[in-house]
């Protein structure tokens, strides 16, 4: 009876030990993520701002189109974070889909500021 009462107690003090060594490593990690975020919805918001006055003025798109692929514009991109979420929870890992998505949205926001810099080049 001694014998499974200590071996009783060492579980218990074997589950504490455990959970006192659990490492939250997201918390640090956390204002990169709220960071990165913040600077793509602005990016996106920037975009989405200027989009139909370069719709209406160099493609000489109707106000109506224009704002119809706005908006088609805005919900894929409001859309996309569903589309992430699944491949991260189901192949990727949180950490490598951010950091896929982080340089994707790097090379997209270059990519139009250099195709703007040889436009204006020109």
């Amino acid at each position: 009876m001694k014998k499974m009462e200590e071996k009783v107690d060492m579980e218990e003090a074997a589950t504490t030990d455990d959970e006192l060594e659990i490492n939250y490593r997201g918390v640090r990690a956390m204002p990169f993520i709220i960071g990165n975020e913040t600077f793509e919805k602005l990016g996106t918001i920037g975009t989405t701002s200027n989009l139909l006055v370069y719709l209406t003025t160099v493609f000489n798109m109707k106000n109506v189109s224009a704002t119809t692929l706005m908006n088609v514009f805005s919900g894929t991109t409001n859309l996309t974070p569903l589309i992430g979420a699944f491949l991260s929870d189901a192949y990727l890992g949180r950490y490598n889909t951010l950091g896929f998505a982080s340089i994707s949205s790097l090379i997209y926001f270059l990519m139009i500021n250099l195709l703007r810099l040889v436009e204006l080049q020109k």
